[in-house]
């Protein structure tokens, strides 16, 4: 008896505290939550992106409360949703950074969903009971696509100097003329090979191939994979070249795609188009565009365009003007697609060599004035002064950030729900004024506004 109780009198003192401590720590989740901060809450989807045919999970984070603390039930669901299961369990809650982060105890609430049909949907807020109060937490607004294991993959034409849209059936080209387009494919997971039939009579060649890797995200844009140039030869009636794909679906299973059809009506060439006056390399010096007449209906720029536009600016920052071709190949470009001239682009050799030449001046005038040439001291500063004036005009232009935007509008707050402000050609050069997370400040001719950064194609950014 005497060991038992010994025994006793040892462990007692930690029953005890044991018993405090738990006796203090359960008030935390014992105490009532706040309506503000559960009106905070929304049940989040756990997947990027909502797919038919599947189980969908949604969640929310409570903090300061236990499972057991907390009763729920899904009310009605809009139509072609059904209700899976739920799951509640206990996990450790993130708040704060840095310095300020900390981690206090609560609950996640998990719920799985199955959608039938695409499409938006609204589901109604979740019913709680936590601590006998009764409470409700919504969704935000839900996207729900295709499952992609049930998607074959699609091909389309996108043509890159005509104005004709995808969805005609028919066009119009004349003798000769060269019909640049690119292929392009969506809910592919790659591409295995392109091939095509030639038709006679016709020059046809291949201008680029694209890379296409396996991607393990989903997408609904169609993305570029070739790009060709087809010249009919003789007037009459034909069809687009024959373009094969071979494309690998999201489950695995390999398409052969063929491009849509659509039939050109070729005129026979009667007159040679005028070529368009040569102009000087400095009449758009500092300038990035002049007014067009806006009633002219012009083709916009496509992908390949945008690509070799910024090619030929970069090509262009690099070289000595007047001798190098990249201005007048850009030129012909912005022509074709129907764009503004953006002006020369300032170039870095040129404003070296210029840098090189202050400097030579600026020696030659230190030494003048120590050997008291007064007059000719006093022509080499003003040639110092002129020259410093216009290298600060010149590398103010060369340094500024500069991109070409891929096209849409400029907002005037960098919100996706932001009214719509005004819009850009793509194939546009804008200045980029600074950027705040996928959104850059851009001005386009006087107009300032915000745009994806996404849509912004650098050119140079911060200098060289």
């Amino acid at each position: 008896m005497e060991k038992y109780a010994e025994r006793f009198r040892t462990d007692f003192p930690r029953l005890l505290i044991f018993v405090l401590l738990v006796a203090y720590a359960f008030p935390v989740f014992a105490k009532p939550v706040s309506w503000n901060y559960l009106w905070s809450l929304r049940f989040r989807q756990s997947q990027e992106t909502l797919f038919t045919e599947t189980d969908n999970s949604f969640y929310v984070e409570i903090e300061g409360v236990t499972p057991d603390s907390i009763q729920l039930a899904v009310n009605s669901l809009p139509h072609n949703v059904s209700f899976v299961s739920s799951k509640k369990e206990t996990v450790m809650i993130k708040s704060g950074n840095g310095q300020n982060e900390k981690y206090s105890a609560g609950t996640r609430i998990t719920i799985w969903m199955k959608f039938l049909k695409t499409g938006f949907y609204k589901i109604s807020p979740i019913d709680l009971v936590i601590n006998g109060s009764f409470y409700q937490i919504p969704f935000n607004p839900v996207e729900v696509f295709e499952n992609p294991k049930f998607i074959n993959p699609q091909v389309s034409v996108s043509f890159n100097n005509l104005n004709i849209s995808s969805k005609r059936k028919t066009a119009e080209a004349y003798e000769g003329q060269h019909i640049v387009f690119t292929v392009n494919v969506k809910y592919a997971n790659s591409v295995k090979n392109v091939s095509w039939n030639i038709p006679e009579d016709s020059v046809f060649k291949k201008l680029r191939e694209f890379n296409s890797s396996d991607e393990d995200f989903f997408s609904t844009e169609f993305k570029p994979i070739a790009v060709f140039d087809w010249q009919p030869l003789k007037s009459g009636n034909w069809n687009l070249p024959e373009i094969f794909v071979t494309a690998v679906s999201y489950n695995g299973t390999i398409n052969d795609i063929k491009c849509p059809p659509i039939s050109f009506k070729v005129h026979e060439k009667k007159s040679v188009v005028n070529e368009p006056k040569q102009e000087s390399p400095f009449a758009y010096a500092f300038i990035e565009s002049s007014s067009y007449d806006k009633n002219v209906s012009r083709p916009e720029a496509k992908n390949y365009d945008i690509l070799n536009l910024i090619e030929l600016h970069k090509k262009e920052r690099h070289s000595i003007p007047f001798f190098n071709s990249a201005f007048k190949e850009r030129r012909q470009i912005e022509l074709s697609v129907g764009l503004s001239p953006s002006g020369v682009e300032p170039s870095v050799v040129f404003f070296t060599i210029m840098f090189c030449a202050v400097l030579i001046v600026l020696a030659v005038s230190v030494l003048l004035f120590i050997f008291k040439r007064k007059k000719t001291c006093a022509i080499f500063v003003s040639m110092f002064v002129t020259f410093a004036v216009f290298l600060s005009i010149y590398g103010y232009h060369l340094f500024t950030s500069r991109g070409i935007y891929a096209g849409g509008t400029m907002s005037p707050i960098p919100e996706k729900t932001a009214p719509t402000g005004v819009t850009i050609q793509a194939g546009s050069v804008v200045s980029i004024i600074r950027t705040a997370g996928g959104w850059m400040y851009i001005r386009h001719n006087d107009t300032y506004g915000w745009g994806p950064a996404a849509a912004v194609h650098i050119i140079t950014k911060q200098g060289i």
